[in-house]
């Protein structure tokens, strides 16, 4: 039964040289890893040819064995999956990347996407949906979780109406945010209470699907509101 993946192909084609299509993959977790491994070995058209449990892992054996799909967690030590695909990207470029995360937030999803992932599946998927997931993305055809694809619509049409939706109030908070200021420095700064400038924060957050406090200035970067943070 299909999970509502969305994609550009809805068929199982039998590749022309008969090949497996070689898979590694990439999770800290390492139940969660043999559980994926033992699911795609019952597949005869799969070959799984390496593992990892961080990025650099990931990117060091997709350099070695330059893979059909690298399957990869979104978070793992050594910069995540974001850090692995732009990697493995780079060392081999013929590879499809395929997150399988349990993060869905646009901060996760357009990050993966941008860096060279082909396709977004949370984890939550069915195991068919991830064996035709895999057999798409080894024909270079992207497979986008239901959830997945709406923060990428939601992106396009978000940088205008996220910012409408901010107060003056919080536009100024998100400024001196921005600016790398403390809740202590900010109520000091706009002459409000600590309490209501974490009010604020947390009202911010919500409103740009932003996780963490520290994706603020990133993000009124992207919108031209500051200049680009200087390394």
């Amino acid at each position: 039964m299909l999970a509502g993946l969305l994609s550009d192909s809805h068929m199982n084609e039998i590749r022309p040289d008969n090949r497996p299509i070689r898979i590694v993959l990439a999770d800290d977790h390492e139940l969660v890893r043999q559980g994926i491994r033992a699911f795609l070995e019952t597949e005869s058209d799969f070959a799984i040819v390496g593992e990892a449990s961080d990025s650099e892992g990931a990117v060091a054996v997709c350099r070695s064995e330059h893979p059909d799909v690298a399957l990869l967690d979104l978070v793992m030590p050594g910069g995540g999956g974001v850090a692995a695909t732009i990697g493995i990207r780079e060392a081999s470029p013929n590879t499809a990347v395929v997150i399988l995360t349990s993060f869905d937030s646009e901060s996760s999803v357009l990050p993966a996407l941008k860096a060279g992932a082909l396709s977004y599946l949370l984890k939550d998927v069915a195991a068919s949906d991830l064996a035709d997931a895999v057999r798409r993305a080894a024909r270079k055809e992207a497979t986008l979780h239901p959830r997945a694809a709406a923060r990428v619509v939601q992106a396009l049409r978000a940088p205008e109406s996220a910012n409408q939706s901010l107060s003056e109030r919080e536009r100024e908070v998100l400024m001196l945010i921005a600016e790398g200021l403390a809740n202590q420095q900010i109520a000091t700064r706009l002459g409000i209470g600590e309490k209501t400038v974490k009010t604020h924060v947390s009202n911010i957050l919500a409103k740009l699907d932003l996780d963490v406090r520290t994706q603020v200035a990133v993000w009124a970067w992207r919108q031209g509101l500051m200049q680009e943070p200087q390394p």
